[in-house]
């Protein structure tokens, strides 16, 4: 089953879409941010998903090896190019967030550009297990982000791509698979009951990890039911404390600036 993804910061925390592990190598800013823009990219206001075939069909052009070839793009301060996922036969990889824009479309400041998160498929090895992970990818973000539509390269710019998928005439086909997995999981979803005190649970986890108390999201997901452990409430506390001093040293300063001013 599909679900629905958990993502902070613009960063998936799931570990798995389907059964197809998701990594997460998030590109570093550098230079005139080539890649990472810096332009935000409102996931709740974007169009969709532009899908892509990444033409490089050499053996060795797995999902890693362009996770690293697009920062390296950034360091080199050349080129302006950019994508949100890498999806080959095994893998899929974010390499930046779903809330910033990337130059993937060829349309310039267009909504392909802006308004849409990029897949690239690769097509290094077995294509169809890779078209296969990212139709997966393309569901879970469909059933995050239900308003979202499913576009091809082609849309935007006119280019012929995604090439192996057009060059098979099974677009429309890609498409309704998607689709199918999204209905699937809605079905199984609607047959399985939640309770509240779950939800209360995942929100609170939501709340450690954005507050900076805990980091591993999918760690305390897992042993959301079990009982915490006492150097884990001591770890929590200390950050807990800690950020209290911060922010009480912060309000300290801006009261002892207000009145040194005031004086």
């Amino acid at each position: 089953m599909i679900n629905k993804l958990n993502i902070i910061g613009g960063v998936i925390q799931n570990k798995e879409i389907g059964s197809t592990p998701l990594k997460t190598q998030i590109i570093m800013p550098s230079g005139n941010h080539n890649v990472r823009t810096q332009i935000a990219l409102d996931p709740e206001t974007a169009l969709g998903i532009t899908n892509h075939n990444t033409g490089n069909t050499s053996p060795s052009a797995s999902a890693n090896r362009h996770a690293t070839w697009l920062q390296n793009v950034e360091n080199a301060d050349q080129t302006y190019v950019g994508a949100h996922f890498f999806v080959d036969e095994t893998a899929i990889i974010q390499v930046l967030p779903i809330n910033e824009v990337a130059y993937h479309a060829g349309d310039g400041k267009g909504d392909g550009n802006m308004k849409t998160i990029a897949i690239e498929i690769c097509e290094n090895g077995n294509m169809l297990k890779a078209e296969e992970n990212a139709k997966c990818l393309n569901a879970a973000l469909l059933l995050t982000y239900p308003h979202f539509k499913i576009y091809k390269h082609q849309d935007w710019s006119g280019k012929y791509c995604p090439r192996v998928i057009l060059g098979r005439n099974s677009w429309n086909e890609f498409v309704e698979d998607i689709l199918k997995y999204v209905q699937d999981s809605n079905t199984e979803a609607s047959n399985a009951e939640v309770s509240p005190i779950e939800a209360w649970k995942i929100k609170g986890i939501h709340f450690a990890i954005e507050e900076g108390l805990i980091t591993d999201y999918a760690y305390w997901l897992d042993r959301i039911d079990e009982e915490m452990p006492a150097w884990a409430h001591f770890i929590i506390l200390e950050k807990a404390l800690e950020k209290m001093r911060q922010e009480m040293m912060l309000l300290v300063d801006e009261k002892l600036e207000a009145y040194r001013e005031e004086a």
